[in-house]
């Protein structure tokens, strides 16, 4: 299924519908009434309610959810950055902001619409988000489907939203804090719990301090005709960024290897860009990771979960990554990827 522009024009049109279409036997999240479609299956959970059909004769699905109103930045592409970044990057790894388009509701609410293609466990979709700021709140409607045949029932759906102005804003002092991205599976060995509170994003201000990596292997040789001991080999090496608040760093390398053992140091500057951190060196080659996770602890130690990412290889996207990462050990890693620990200051 191609995504378009009539596509998404539809769509808008149909939300600027708020308040003018009420329906019998409505509903109502935060906010936001809305009319439920008739035989789809509903899933709550905090802050958003979610509706799927799914045609097993065609395989085509769509999945519909709402998100209750919360507080607002002000700025309506700016809620619209962050909430498709939270919706619609950090769960299914589509891309940077879309293209969008914005119209106006008589009564002062700001509907921003756009959307993209995304992958689900290998299903191309087209992932449609729409959310609407205005009198200090930000709710959205986000539509994820993979056959033109749903556009006439996400059309209803719309077109019988109404939402309450006069509700008095929510916070939430964890709207920054990021639910379990990787929950027990059937078939897959339990997780286990995390040991910290995950972030949804990152800014540089997070990263100051000094991180640490590292491994190490010890081989043990056994002669092969006496069986006797032969002798043991250590291997290890350790990695540490010292970062400061206007993004520059340090960098320290210690390695050794059969006896040998090696120190480099180089320094440079950190920048992050579309669910990427990138490491601009001064004397050695640029390293670009996928950010994966951020988790603090109660002590106030913090784990940065990475993939380096290359020319052949650009990070996972949603599918890969559930297959790949989890949290066996209590803070999430990945395979191919980097555990980044920063010990609390004393």
């Amino acid at each position: 299924m191609k995504y378009s522009n009539v596509i998404l024009a539809l769509l808008i049109g149909q939300v600027f519908c708020l308040g003018n279409a009420i329906f019998a036997q409505t509903e109502t999240l935060e906010g936001v009434r809305y009319t439920p479609p008739k035989g789809w299956v509903k899933t709550e959970k905090q802050g958003a309610v979610t509706y799927t059909d799914i045609n097993k004769a065609t395989n085509a699905f769509c999945i519909l959810t709402v998100y209750g109103q919360r507080a607002g930045t002000g700025d309506e592409q700016r809620d619209f950055a962050a909430k498709w970044s939270e919706w619609v990057v950090t769960p299914f790894g589509a891309g940077s902001t879309p293209k969008s388009e914005m119209q106006a509701t008589p009564d002062g609410w700001q509907a921003v619409s756009g959307g993209s293609q995304i992958d689900i466990q290998g299903v191309r979709a087209l992932a449609v988000l729409t959310v609407v700021s205005g009198h200090g709140r930000a709710a959205g409607i986000l539509a994820i489907f993979n056959d033109e045949s749903y556009l006439p029932k996400i059309q209803a759906f719309l077109d019988g939203i109404k939402l309450d102005k006069d509700m008095v804003p929510v916070t939430s002092t964890k709207s920054d804090e990021l639910a379990d991205p990787f929950p027990d599976q059937p078939g897959y060995a339990p997780q286990k719990p995390l040991l910290g509170k995950l972030k949804r994003s990152i800014a540089v201000a997070d990263l100051v301090g000094k991180w640490d990596l590292g491994a190490g292997s010890v081989q043990r040789y056994i002669d092969s005709v006496t069986g006797d001991y032969a002798g043991t080999t250590v291997s290890f090496f350790g990695e540490s960024y010292s970062i400061r608040g206007d993004g520059t760093f340090d960098y320290l390398f210690v390695g050794r290897s059969s006896n040998r053992t090696v120190r480099e140091t180089d320094s440079g500057s950190v920048t992050l860009s579309d669910g990427y951190v990138t490491l601009n060196f001064k004397g050695r080659a640029t390293r670009k990771f996928q950010f994966i996770a951020f988790m603090t602890e109660a002590n106030g130690a913090a784990i940065l979960s990475l993939v380096q990412v290359h020319d052949s290889f650009q990070g996972y996207d949603a599918a890969g990554m559930k297959l790949e990462c989890g949290h066996g050990d209590g803070f999430i890693r990945c395979v191919g990827g980097e555990q980044w620990a920063r010990i609390r200051a004393k």
